[in-house]
């Protein structure tokens, strides 16, 4: 090789400045008196930080890992090797190089997300020819390359699409010293912060639908924060580092087993979360020890540590968070009711069970009552045994459609309900005293049209139901048991009618009709495969007012039994009032409890 070839070999690559370019022209600037022969003083460069060579070449192994195309994570994978190696000659240097415009070339058809780790992965190869002096004759121009890259990047990020935000500030930090790769991260920056501040909550909740776009969305973010803090200064203020912080810790709280994403096809590898894992653990204290229990998936043992709460609920960004704790095959829920049909996940361990929009629709007669305004949260309670969650939407009429959601956390149990309510002051039928059925109907009741809801759960991809040939109940499976549906307010033969549980295209599909103004509809959820194939039975229970019996439209009570486990529910309708069934006085508008084997009842969450 020439001797000019090898000069230039040592040298680090530099990318022409351009004459239109303000930033890198050094033309003096003629104000305030200041001409041609007086030039304002250019402060020095910053001098750019060292790129080591395992560093780079695990940097674009972590890029070939989040790829999702075949050849371009092929192409990352052999750079990452040859960057491994070594160019400890001018061959070798040559074939890096040319394995970074390979790269290159074969990021121009990928997608868009594979198009900025191509560059990303070339921008920390290049880093570390320059840094280390092992750059060839090409280098200057592969680095050219990727400026432009970064310069047509500019028009997505001032879009708010941040999904190039990482190379850019990759290449504007590793090359800081070249005036027109260091005038890139503003644009970069500026996008992120921005996205961080539209998106997310005072309590760290993302806008976004699903938990897995929620994680996805927050380990972008923490990727960018990482590359920032290694090559110089934070990436953000402290105001943007306290909404990180939240987000990244709601997060952990939905992620499965071993500390992975959890999609509708099943776990995604580590790797995608292990960033987020990494920075979670980093900020020490609770969040350190959630962040180590989920990636090892089961708790600490021996002496009780503390976590940080497993659940939340943010009102104002109408999402709620149950997770029943930190163990292997947890039960974890999420509620996002922002939309007039609330999206519902319900995820145990490694596999997503319900994940979709619950969808509902009620009708009087044969007029249909769509709601008049949004959802609203009127109960949240959480503690060591239960999470309740109630929210509310308003109907014609003055009434009003409640659902509930309902997480027994050692159980392994989640209740959906929805109920049609009608306030005192609404319902013509309401009186001081109770009033007794008659002929299963309300004695007041003016007309023969019912009263029908209809609520639709949608089934993860790849699980079927099955429902039972003589009873109501639905088993639904894939490999294995996944969980069984349970109506409890139909009757557990199928005999009679007043609704049904089927299995359709969008999922499991529960529809109940009342002869009253009000109507609850309880769907339960039993998801411990272990009592699946026990001895099932449940009951709708008598619910007595003043030793007169009430109504369904009024209160309504159940038991349910699975193998030696019995729990009661309670749900009044109307004005709580102190009632009894099953020999057990409420006097509340909400109770579930376990029915111990003499018959008492050991009140697990009460709602007044």
């Amino acid at each position: 090789m020439p001797s000019h070839s090898r000069s230039r070999s040592r040298s680090e690559p530099k990318v022409p400045p351009r004459a239109d370019d303000p930033a890198t022209s050094t033309a003096a600037v003629d104000t305030a008196g200041q001409g041609p022969d007086h030039p304002v003083p250019v402060a020095a460069a910053p001098a750019a930080p060292r790129v080591r060579r395992p560093a780079a070449a695990r940097r674009i192994r972590l890029a070939s890992d989040l790829s999702g195309t075949f050849e371009i994570r092929d192409r990352l994978r052999r750079l990452a090797d040859r960057v491994g190696k070594g160019a400890g000659n001018a061959q070798r240097a040559e074939f890096i190089e040319a394995a970074i415009n390979d790269c290159l070339d074969e990021a121009r058809s990928a997608s868009a997300a594979d198009h900025w780790l191509a560059c990303e992965a070339a921008t920390w190869a290049l880093a570390w020819m320059a840094r280390a002096r092992r750059a060839g004759g090409s280098a200057g121009g592969l680095l050219e390359r990727l400026v432009g890259e970064a310069r047509a990047a500019q028009p997505v990020l001032a879009a708010s699409d941040t999904l190039p935000a990482r190379f850019v500030v990759t290449l504007a930090r590793l090359f800081r010293d070249i005036e027109a790769c260091r005038r890139l991260e503003p644009a970069a920056t500026t996008a992120v912060v921005g996205e961080i501040e539209r998106l997310t909550s005072t309590r760290g909740v993302v806008n976004v639908a699903g938990s897995n776009a929620m994680v996805d969305r927050v380990s972008r973010w923490t990727t960018i924060r990482e590359v920032a803090a290694i090559t110089g200064d934070p990436a953000w203020g402290e105001a943007t580092e306290r909404r990180w912080r939240e987000a990244a810790t709601n997060a952990i709280r939905l992620l499965g087993d071993d500390g992975r994403r959890l999609t509708a096809g099943g776990l995604m590898p580590v790797r995608f979360t292990e960033p987020l894992l990494d920075a979670v653990a980093a900020l020490g204290g609770r969040r350190k020890r959630a962040a180590e229990a989920v990636r090892r998936s089961r708790s600490a043992g021996g002496k009780p540590r503390r976590f940080i709460r497993r659940d939340l609920h943010d009102a104002a960004a109408a999402v709620a968070i149950m997770r029943a704790g930190w163990d292997r095959g947890d039960l974890r829920v999420l509620v996002d009711y922002r939309q007039a049909v609330p999206h519902l996940e319900i995820a145990a361990g490694d596999r997503m069970l319900v994940d979709g929009p619950w969808q509902w629709s009620v009708s009087d007669g044969a007029l249909g009552l769509e709601a008049e305004g949004p959802w609203t949260a009127s109960c949240w309670e959480s503690d060591r045994q239960a999470t309740f969650l109630e929210i509310t939407a308003p109907l014609p009429g003055g009434r009003q459609f409640e659902r509930q959601v309902l997480l027994l956390r050692r159980e392994k149990v989640v209740l959906l309900a929805d109920a049609v309510t009608t306030p005192a002051a609404a319902d013509p039928q309401t009186s001081p005293r109770p009033t007794a059925a008659v002929n299963g109907r309300h004695g007041g009741d003016d007309g023969p049209a019912p009263l029908r809801c209809r609520s639709v759960v949608r089934l993860a991809p790849g699980l079927e139901a099955e429902p039972a040939e003589e009873t109501r109940e639905a088993l639904v499976f894939d490999t294995r048991m996944r969980l069984l549906a349970v109506p409890l307010a139909l009757p557990e033969w199928r005999v009679g009618r007043g609704g049904s549980l089927e299995h359709g295209p969008d999922g499991l599909a529960l529809a109940q009709e009342s002869a009253g103004r009000r109507l609850y509809a309880p769907l339960w959820l039993d998801c411990d495969a272990g009592r699946i194939g026990k001895p099932l039975t449940w009951r709708q229970l008598t619910v007595a007012d003043t030793r007169i019996n009430l109504p369904p439209h009024q209160a309504a009570g159940f038991r349910v039994q699975a193998g030696q486990e019995q729990w009661l529910l309670y749900r009044s309708l109307d004005t709580p009032r102190n009632r009894t069934l099953l020999g057990c006085n409420v006097s509340c508008e909400f109770l579930i409890g376990r029915i111990r084997p003499r018959g008492s009842v050991k009140r697990t969450l009460e709602i007044q």
